[in-house]
C-alpha cells in the first residue's frame, strides 16, 4: 500500500488512495453468509495556533471499516474545489493532500473558516470537516503590499485624501463641490488602475510557507539609530549587542535617535525584522530575525574607530563565527561628482564577506541612493539637459565608491505595480530591487515602524512631513493627506507605526530581509553564494522596460538599453539589476543548493595608462560623436565572471570649478556630455555612464586630496554586473565617448552656483583605462 500514491478520477476529480488491499477469498466454498459493505465514516478535526502565511498540519478524520478504496472531496462553502497536483486554492488559504488522512494547510486571508469534505467508498458517502480558527497574524500585515501585494493602498488614496482635497478646492473657489467631486474621482481612478497592481511583491508568504521565517540569523541596521525597546522589535533585538557611537552616550549599548521627528534606523529595523505574530504592528521580511544596531548616521561627535565597528572589526562585539547574515546600509554620499576609488575603503567595507560566519561571510546590502531626478546641489541641471524627460538617472549610482565593487550589494526601488520609481538612482552597478513605494499619498509607500508615542517620530505632531503640511494649510487638511500618520488613526492610536517610509533606504531593508531568510534557510551558503541565488531567481520586472537613446550628432546613442540577456543566460537591467528580489524562489533554492562557486579568483588590474601607473594614453574623445575613444583589454584567463570593475582617468582642460562669464558662472558640459560602454568578449554590452549625469565638479578623492582639477574621472571605478556567468576570457572593449555639443542655461543653480553650462571647446581626454574581474575558475 502507497499512502502518498494519488489517482485521479475524470468523473469527480477527487484523489483516490488505496487504504488497504485486504480482501476475503474467493475459493471459500464454506462462506454461506454474504458480508454487508459498511459506509465509511468521516469526523471533525479542529486546528489550533494557525499563523497567517505559515503552514499548518493535521490529520483528516476519515475511515472505511472494510478497507475500501476512498476518494475525497473539498468543499469551499457549498463549491466543489477542483484540485490542481493535490492542491486545493481555497478562498481562505491553500489545503495540500498529503495522503487520506493528512494535509497542510496555509492561511492566506488570516479568517477562520470551515473546509468541507465528502469521502466516498462503493457509492457510500460520509461527510466531515477541517475547523481552522482565525489566525495568529499582525494587524497591520494587510496592507504591507511588499510582503503580499492583493492591491491594497496601504493607506494611500484614502477617503480623506481625496475629501480633503475636495475641500480645499471648494473652499478656496477653484471649483463648485460638484467639480471638484467629479475631478478629484477622476485622478483617483486614473492613479489607484495605474499603481494598484495586485501580484507585484517579493513573493515572501511562499518562503514562510516553506517554513523559514529567518530564525538563526542576524541582521545589523548600520543607520540613525534603533529604538531597542519599541514593541515589535524589542523581542528581535539582541540584549546589550547594539552600539550607540556617539562619544557622549551614557549607554553605549542604546542607539535609540534622541530625535523627535523622526527615526530612519527604527523604521528601517521594521522592514527587516518586526516581529511576526505578536498581534502587534506589521510583519518583517524575516520576522524572527535577531537585530543589533549601530547609529552611524547620528548627528555628533562619534568614536574615531566608527568605520571598522559598523563593518563588524574586532571590538564591535561581532564575533567573527556569529551567524550576521547582513549589514544594511541605507545611507550614502550625494554630491555631483565621481568620487575616486579607494583600496582602503574597499578592505574595510569587505570585512564582512573575508572574515565573518567563520569565513563563509556576511554581506552589506546598500541602498543605491534616491536621485533619478534633480537634487538641490545642482539645481534644475538633469531637467535642463534633458535627462529627466529622457528618463535618464541623474545620478549614476556607482559614483559613490563603496558602490564601485562587489562587496556592497546594490538595491534600487520599484513600486507597487512593479515599476521603477520616480527617484532610484540607476547603474550597472546594481544587483537587484525591491519594493519601496513612493510618498504614501498618490501612491502607497511602506507600513513599518515607527519611533514610539505620538510625541516623537515620523508619525505624530512633530513628524517632518505632518508638521509641514500642519504649518502650510492646517491640522484639518494635514490629518486628511496622511490620516494614518496623523495622531489619532484608530488603527495606529499611539503612533508606533507610520505608512511614508519609502526610498532606497527601504529597497535595501526589503533586500537584507530576504537575504537573511535565505541564511536562515540554509547556513552553510557563502555571501558569493547569497549573491548568486539573487542573480538567479529574482524576478524580471517591468519586463517590457523600453531603451532610451539621445541624439550624437547625425546618428544615436543607446545610454539605457533595457533589459540585457548575456551569454550566460542572465538579464539585467540598470534600473533593476537582475530584477525583483524573490524571497519564495530564493528561500527554495537555498534549501536544495547544490552549486559549487570553487574558491574565488580576483585578476590584478589589467590596462595601461595612469589608472596602472603608467604613461597617460592622451586618447582624444571627439566631441558629439560616436567615434569615441576605445581601448581594448585582454583577459588570458577563463575565468566565470561574478563581477566586473572598469577603472578610468577622463581629462579635459576646461574643467574646474566654474568659468567666470561676467556676472555668472558657467561650467562646462565636458562632464555631463560623457558616456562610457563596455562590450565583453562575449558580446555583451553595458552601460557604465549613460550621459547627462550629475558630473559637474571634478572628481573628488575623500583620502585628503579633494577635487581634482581638470579630472572628469580620477581613478573612477565603475562596477557591472551585466556580465555575471560569461567567461572573462577574451578582448573587452572600453569606449568613452562626447555625445552632445549642447550648451544650455539653467532655471535653478541649486546650492551649486552655475547659471549655465557650455559645451566644451577641446576635447576631453581618456588617460587611462583597466579591468579587474571577480569570479572562479571555469569549469575544466
Amino acid at each position: 500500500m502507497n499512502n502518498n500514491k494519488f489517482k485521479y478520477t475524470a468523473l469527480s476529480a477527487a484523489i483516490v488512495l488505496a487504504l488497504s488491499a485486504c480482501g476475503g477469498s474467493d475459493n471459500n466454498k464454506n462462506s454461506s453468509a454474504q458480508e454487508v459493505d459498511q459506509a465509511p465514516q468521516a469526523g471533525v478535526t479542529q486546528l489550533e495556533n494557525v499563523k497567517h502565511w505559515q503552514t499548518t498540519s493535521g490529520p483528516i478524520q476519515a475511515s472505511d471499516a472494510d478497507g475500501d478504496n476512498l476518494s475525497i472531496t473539498i468543499f469551499d462553502g457549498e463549491t466543489e474545489i477542483i484540485p490542481e497536483d493535490n492542491v486545493y486554492t481555497l478562498s481562505h488559504g491553500i489545503l495540500t493532500l498529503k495522503g487520506i488522512n493528512a494535509f497542510d494547510y496555509l492561511s492566506v486571508t488570516g479568517e477562520a473558516a470551515t473546509i468541507n469534505f465528502t469521502v466516498t467508498a462503493n457509492s457510500k458517502s460520509a461527510s466531515g470537516s477541517i475547523e481552522i480558527p482565525a489566525a495568529i497574524t499582525d494587524p497591520l500585515a494587510s496592507q504591507q503590499w511588499h510582503l503580499n501585494n492583493t492591491g491594497q493602498k496601504a493607506y494611500a488614496l484614502s477617503d480623506e485624501m481625496k475629501q480633503g482635497l475636495v475641500d480645499l478646492y471648494v473652499g478656496r473657489g477653484i471649483m463648485t463641490e460638484e467639480e471638484a467631486q467629479q475631478y478629484w474621482d477622476k485622478e483617483f481612478e486614473e492613479a489607484e488602475t495605474n499603481i494598484l497592481v495586485a501580484g507585484e511583491d517579493m513573493n515572501v508568504k511562499n518562503a514562510f510557507a516553506q517554513g523559514v521565517t529567518g530564525q538563526g540569523v542576524t541582521a545589523v541596521v548600520v543607520d540613525s539609530g534603533l529604538e531597542i525597546r519599541h514593541e515589535d522589535l524589542a523581542p528581535n533585538v539582541l540584549p546589550n549587542r547594539s552600539l550607540n557611537l556617539l562619544n557622549d552616550a551614557l549607554d553605549k549599548t542604546d542607539p535609540t535617535s534622541k530625535a523627535t521627528n523622526g527615526d530612519h534606523g527604527t523604521s528601517v529595523a521594521g522592514l527587516i525584522a518586526s516581529k511576526g505574530w505578536n498581534g502587534l504592528g506589521g510583519r518583517g521580511v524575516s520576522p524572527d530575525t535577531g537585530l543589533i544596531g549601530m547609529n552611524l548616521l547620528a548627528s555628533g561627535e562619534k568614536t574615531p574607530k566608527q568605520e571598522l565597528l559598523v563593518h563588524g572589526f574586532p571590538g564591535s562585539g561581532i564575533t567573527v563565527s556569529e551567524s550576521i547574515s547582513v549589514f544594511n546600509r541605507s545611507y550614502g554620499l550625494t554630491y555631483p561628482v565621481q568620487f575616486s576609488y579607494s583600496e582602503l575603503d574597499e578592505a574595510i567595507e569587505s570585512y564582512p564577506n573575508r572574515k565573518l560566519r567563520s569565513g563563509k561571510g556576511a554581506t552589506n546590502v546598500k541602498s543605491s541612493g534616491n536621485s533619478f531626478v534633480s537634487e538641490d546641489l545642482e539645481g534644475s541641471f538633469c531637467e535642463d539637459n534633458g535627462a529627466n524627460d529622457l528618463g535618464l538617472t541623474c545620478y549614476n549610482s556607482n559614483s559613490e565608491s563603496s558602490q564601485g565593487h562587489p562587496y556592497y550589494f546594490s538595491i534600487g526601488a520599484v513600486n507597487s505595480n512593479g515599476k521603477h520609481t520616480s527617484y532610484s538612482s540607476a547603474g550597472s552597478n546594481l544587483l537587484a530591487a525591491a519594493p519601496a513605494g513612493e510618498y504614501g499619498r498618490w501612491a502607497p509607500a511602506m507600513v513599518t515602524t515607527d519611533p514610539m508615542t505620538c510625541l516623537s517620530g515620523s508619525s505624530g505632531y512633530t513628524g517632518r512631513t505632518i508638521a509641514g503640511w500642519t504649518a502650510a494649510y492646517g491640522e484639518e487638511f494635514a490629518a486628511s493627506q496622511y490620516p494614518f500618520d496623523y495622531p489619532g488613526h484608530p488603527e495606529n492610536p499611539n503612533c508606533n507605526y507610520r505608512s511614508s517610509m519609502n526610498g532606497t533606504s527601504s529597497a535595501a531593508p526589503n533586500a537584507s530581509g530576504v537575504i537573511s531568510l535565505i541564511l536562515s534557510a540554509n547556513n552553510e551558503l557563502t555571501w558569493r553564494d547569497v549573491r548568486h541565488i539573487i542573480a538567479s531567481t529574482s524576478t524580471k520586472n517591468d519586463a517590457e522596460n523600453a531603451s532610451v537613446t539621445v541624439p550624437v550628432g547625425d546618428n544615436e546613442f543607446v545610454a539605457h538599453d533595457g533589459w540585457v540577456e548575456n551569454a550566460a543566460g542572465y538579464s539585467h537591467n540598470n534600473l533593476y539589476g537582475f530584477g525583483r528580489v524573490d524571497a519564495g524562489e530564493a528561500v527554495k533554492m537555498a534549501k536544495s543548493y547544490s552549486n559549487n562557486l570553487g574558491e574565488e579568483v580576483i585578476t590584478d588590474w589589467t590596462g595601461a595608462g595612469s589608472v596602472v601607473a603608467e604613461e597617460s594614453l592622451e586618447m582624444p574623445i571627439p566631441d558629439n560623436s560616436l567615434v569615441g575613444a576605445t581601448y581594448k583589454v585582454t583577459i588570458e584567463d577563463d575565468i566565470k565572471v561574478e563581477a566586473a570593475q572598469f577603472k578610468l582617468d577622463v581629462f579635459n582642460d576646461e574643467f574646474g570649478m566654474g568659468i567666470e562669464s561676467g556676472e555668472d558662472v558657467l561650467q562646462s558640459t565636458a562632464g555631463s556630455d560623457l558616456a562610457i560602454e563596455v562590450i565583453s568578449p562575449s558580446g555583451t554590452r553595458s552601460v557604465l555612464l549613460s550621459s547627462r549625469q550629475a558630473l559637474i565638479r571634478p572628481a573628488y578623492d575623500l583620502s585628503g586630496a579633494g577635487f581634482q582639477n581638470g579630472y572628469i574621472l580620477k581613478n573612477g571605478v565603475f562596477l557591472s554586473n551585466s556580465f555575471y556567468g560569461e567567461s572573462a576570457k577574451g578582448e573587452w572593449t572600453i569606449r568613452v565617448l562626447d555625445v552632445s555639443d549642447k550648451s544650455f542655461a539653467t532655471a535653478s543653480t541649486g546650492d551649486i552656483v552655475y547659471n549655465g553650462y557650455v559645451n566644451n571647446s577641446t576635447p576631453s581626454k581618456l588617460m587611462g583605462a583597466a579591468v579587474r574581474i571577480f569570479g572562479h575558475q571555469s569549469a575544466e
